[in-house]
């Protein structure tokens, strides 16, 4: 008995690792961003009006409504209104209304991605546009260690330092990509935060979706082998994108600081 429970607390522990690795830091990181970045843009529209900067974000929000519209079509939903980009006087700037059925698995399933779409795909436009605008040294998969742990920090570290090191590279900052990289991570980036409205269509689905994240894990500790671990693949998947989003949250809370700073001065 004493060993069924020991061998059922470390599978236990084994899941609950797996979750933590693979997304605990990113969901953390996650939250703090959409509460700096929701700052930001209450920053920016006091100081320069909420219409310019609405318009100066557009590119944003349209990727925004486009990532919610596409994957409604993914997991067959039927939508009932599309628009991309049209500003109101409540505040929305874009919507996608959306039907599905209650009893279909999949389709409330795909409530939860539905909501959160904005978050993976604003991140893979910023990685694109980083890979396309930045010369290639500026997002770097440096050679990892066995360990699971040290490959996560060694690729953390290293894409957060580089992308630091923009900012003390004259040959960079002089460069027109550069300027035209940073105004769409700002205008990406303020906008793949989620609503309320993408929150609450989140809640119908994330049961399930824990549900199956546990067994997921579950399945993996299982797995009759000595040593579990990570593949590298993922590892360096979680810690570039860990990497690339805390360098997000840091960026915006300098710039919101500044416009606090600038607003006050202006007052």
């Amino acid at each position: 008995m004493a060993e069924f429970c020991e061998g059922v607390g470390r599978i236990g522990l084994l899941a609950l690792l797996y979750l933590a690795v693979g997304i605990f830091p990113l969901l953390l990181i996650g939250v703090a961003l959409q509460f700096v970045s929701g700052r930001f843009r209450v920053c920016c529209a006091k100081l320069f009006g909420t219409r310019l900067y609405v318009w100066l974000t557009a590119p944003g929000v349209m990727l925004h409504e486009f990532s919610h519209a596409l994957l409604c079509v993914v997991f067959h939903h039927e939508i009932t209104e599309f628009v991309l980009f049209s500003p109101q006087k409540n505040g929305n700037l874009g919507w996608v209304s959306h039907k599905w059925d209650k009893n279909s698995f999949w389709q409330n399933l795909g409530c939860f991605f539905i909501g959160i779409a904005p978050l993976f795909f604003g991140v893979a436009a910023i990685v694109f546009l980083t890979l396309l605008l930045l010369p290639t040294e500026f997002l770097t998969f440096p050679d990892l260690p066995e360990s699971g742990l040290a490959a996560f920090k060694t690729q953390f570290r290293s894409t957060f330092i580089t992308l630091c090191r923009v900012w003390v590279e004259t040959q960079i900052l002089s460069d027109w990509k550069f300027w035209l990289w940073l105004y769409a991570v700002i205008a990406i980036g303020s906008q793949i935060t989620l609503s309320r409205t993408d929150l609450s269509g989140t809640k119908s689905a994330a049961a399930a979706l824990i549900g199956l994240l546990l067994l997921l894990a579950i399945a993996v500790a299982l797995l009759p082998i000595d040593g579990v671990c990570l593949p590298l693949i993922a590892i360096r998947c979680s810690a570039m994108l860990c990497g690339l989003l805390f360098y997000l949250l840091l960026l915006f809370g300098v710039l919101t600081l500044l416009l606090t700073v600038a607003a006050k001065e202006w007052s």
